[in-house]
């Protein structure tokens, strides 16, 4: 999980999307907005979404990867803030991610916020619970659109887990970060863990084959390279390697083909 550099969108796509989200708003109650949220989404405007989701898709990380897991295919719009609890934000351009149905899917309705003091609340509305306003906080899901996950998820080359990256467990960023691993099951998915595994190696053989060949090759077939480079998976894993390199034992050959080759750490 990485950071995103969000787009805008056309004003008029932007305009469209607030007609939409006033119509939710102008409803008179809660448990109505949450109803009419939820039912309006069911038929939203096919146009307008299909150049939505493109947009998004300019935002995903290597071969149009979720930005959530960064293994599998984005194909699904996601309310990072859902919809069911917050119908405000059911039509909001900064609400929306592309995200894998096995990473939308689980995480679902799944929701909590920080109270003050600091704790986590779990907000997430049960089945048959009442409709009522959930209680404020800070979002505790780590938002990639305005902010680095990086600061917040360490990546432990030896496990290919994330932890926390604090070894405060009363901080602000270790309850986010546990958090977000759990409700995404990052850890939990075998496929993704060895994915990030499979990833650093496969990373440190293109930095060895980049040293060997990158004399021989044309600049047509150095940008080839780079841009093959660019479309990996997990870039998240990359962005650690580069962003370790000094402090990690495990990336030592990684500093050492960085330093030879710093070009690297533009791609």
């Amino acid at each position: 999980m990485i950071s995103i550099t969000s787009r805008d969108l056309e004003r008029h796509s932007l305009e469209r999307l607030q007609g939409l989200q006033d119509e939710v708003n102008r409803l008179v109650g809660y448990e109505a907005q949450v109803a009419y949220a939820k039912s309006s989404w069911s038929r939203k405007p096919a146009g307008l979404f299909t150049g939505l989701k493109a947009r998004l898709a300019e935002m995903c990380s290597g071969n149009l990867r979720c930005v959530y897991c960064e293994d599998s295919l984005a194909d699904e719009i996601e309310h990072m803030r859902p919809k069911d609890l917050y119908p405000e934000q059911a039509y909001v351009w900064g609400n929306y991610v592309l995200a894998c149905g096995p990473c939308n899917g689980p995480k679902n309705n799944k929701f909590a916020v920080l109270g003050n003091p600091l704790a986590l609340m779990d907000i997430t509305r049960k089945r048959g619970a009442a409709v009522v306003q959930p209680v404020a906080g800070r979002y505790a899901l780590i938002d990639p659109r305005v902010e680095d996950p990086l600061e917040f998820l360490w990546l432990d080359f030896r496990t290919s887990r994330y932890v926390p990256n604090t070894g405060d467990k009363a901080s602000e960023t270790w309850i986010r970060a546990e958090y977000t691993i759990n409700v995404l099951g990052l850890n939990k998915r075998d496929a993704l863990v060895r994915g990030r595994k499979c990833a650093f190696s496969g990373y440190t053989s293109r930095l060895r084959t980049w040293l060997e060949r990158r004399a021989h090759w044309t600049p047509e077939e150095q940008q080839a390279f780079i841009d093959d480079f660019r479309m990996e998976r997990y870039r998240g894993v990359w962005q650690r390697m580069k962003r370790y390199r000094n402090g990690v034992p495990a990336l030592n050959e990684v500093a050492e083909l960085i330093e030879v080759a710093p070009e690297v750490l533009d791609w």
